[in-house]
């Protein structure tokens, strides 16, 4: 269920997405609704197997968005083993079911042969996680290739998603907004996501249709948006158990820090119309492919490695975009209370100011005249929210999505919450005071009496 004290969000919707995407419901297609009670009865089967009867009848009682309640982090890839392979022929039958009814594929296409059960705990638990635990983006290739796909990983120097992270668990990891192609997947794919229960807005995937792809930078230490890269405010995608989001991964997009009350569970897979091929600049790909006739033919055994060297795209071109660097001011004062900015001609209608010291950043924008002014970095991961979109008094973090209140600096995660400050204009001078007094009972946009 979605928390009743978060700001209602607008899902997607055909009209304000490019390529195609749309929500699908699953159990139209002829069997996916019986299948889809297979899987969530599979997880309920693994919990029995990992946790014991008591654990899996509650889980089955209260629905999977309860599995936090009886399941450990560290235990989520166990689940993954147990019900992915088991149910491989069938996922994969129904990917060539969407292919053919849902995308109109009359030839032979390819799928891909891994797949994704993803488990996203919510992040108030996830955070507090102990032991190994895998990233909840993790997938399962066939049994007959793990091998040679282990020997197949390669390392990039420049990548650093631990630290991308910044010492979170991998359970509580996040993906930033980035297109697929990035990160090792094929160009031309089509992706599915199956939501397994109800998926709120602030649990789901968002997308930033507005954005052209191919002016997009990426960060090769991330492989998420580059930094200095201005994105919208997000497109949500809330899901209904047993809906798909059927959707083009080159649109940029990310997934919404879980900060619902109830564990995320999905399930991803990816169709390509041709042969796949990768972008060159990727560091690894996912090579293990089926094709269409073969699974419906019930050649299982049948897996094609379609090795990256050899299956290489042209280069993506350099993206073109502008990046846009926030007006900034930094200011020499240790400890300030009260200052002066600088002249209101800084901060404009609609624009942001970035004002620093040594130990802090503070926001400030103007919307409708009015001012606000809160701390310049997300409390998840540090990311500058100066690249975030805002709509309707909420600023989003450009890496998360989660969104926080201008006025009070809260969003609808109780941990995650940004200081504001008193901001105001005088004789035509913008005015900021970061003390504690101001902080608790200020309200920015007037000038103290």
């Amino acid at each position: 269920m979605r928390n009743p004290e978060a700001p209602a969000m607008p899902p997607a919707t055909e009209a304000t997405l490019r390529g195609f995407n749309r929500v699908y419901d699953a159990a139209s297609l002829d069997g996916l609704g019986g299948l889809h009670a297979r899987i969530v009865a599979a997880i309920v089967a693994a919990v029995a197997e990992i946790k014991g009867q008591a654990a899996a009848a509650r889980v089955g009682a209260e629905g999977l968005g309860q599995l936090h309640h009886v399941v450990e982090a560290g235990e989520i890839g166990r689940i993954r083993d147990l019900v992915l392979e088991p149910l491989r022929h069938d996922l994969l039958r129904m990917a060539v079911k969407v292919g053919r009814e849902v995308l109109g594929w009359r030839g032979d296409f390819h799928v891909d042969d891994y797949l994704i059960l993803r488990i996203n705990l919510p992040y108030a638990v996830a955070r507090r996680s102990a032991g190994p635990g895998e990233n909840p983006g993790i997938g399962r290739v066939s049994p007959a290739v793990r091998e040679l796909a282990a020997s197949r990983r390669v390392k990039d120097p420049i990548y650093d998603p631990t630290g991308y992270h910044r010492g979170h668990p991998p359970a509580a990891w996040a993906h930033g907004p980035h297109l697929d192609s990035w990160s090792g997947h094929s160009r031309d794919g089509v992706n599915i996501w199956w939501a397994m229960c109800d998926v709120p807005a602030e649990a789901g995937m968002v997308l930033y249709p507005e954005l052209d792809p191919k002016r997009v930078d990426l960060d090769r230490r991330t492989l998420y948006v580059a930094a200095g890269q201005p994105l919208p405010a997000p497109t949500f995608s809330p899901l209904a158990a047993g809906e798909m989001l059927i959707f083009d991964p080159e649109i940029l997009h990310g997934t919404h820090l879980n900060i619902t009350g109830q564990t995320r569970v999905a399930v991803s897979l990816r169709l390509n119309a041709g042969r796949p091929t990768f972008d060159p600049a990727t560091f690894y790909a996912r090579e293990f492919w089926r094709q269409a006739q073969d699974i419906e033919s019930g050649a299982f055994d049948a897996i094609a490695h379609v090795r990256r060297e050899d299956n290489l795209g042209p280069p993506r071109p350099s993206a073109v975009a502008r990046r846009i660097e926030p007006a900034r001011v930094r200011l020499s004062s240790d400890a300030p209370g009260l200052c002066e900015i600088g002249p209101a001609s800084l901060l404009a209608e609609g624009g942001r100011l970035v004002v620093s010291w040594a130990d802090r950043a503070v926001l400030l924008t103007r919307r409708g005249g009015r001012l606000s002014a809160v701390d310049a970095e997300c409390p998840h991961y540090g990311v500058a929210l100066a690249d975030g979109g805002d709509r309707d008094g909420r600023l989003f973090c450009p890496a998360c999505a989660v969104g926080f209140d201008l006025s009070t600096g809260r969003s609808a995660c109780a941990e995650l919450r940004l200081r504001t400050y008193a901001a105001f204009e005088k004789e035509g001078a913008l005015w900021l005071d970061l003390s504690d007094a101001a902080r608790q009972g200020g309200e920015s946009g007037r000038s103290p009496t």
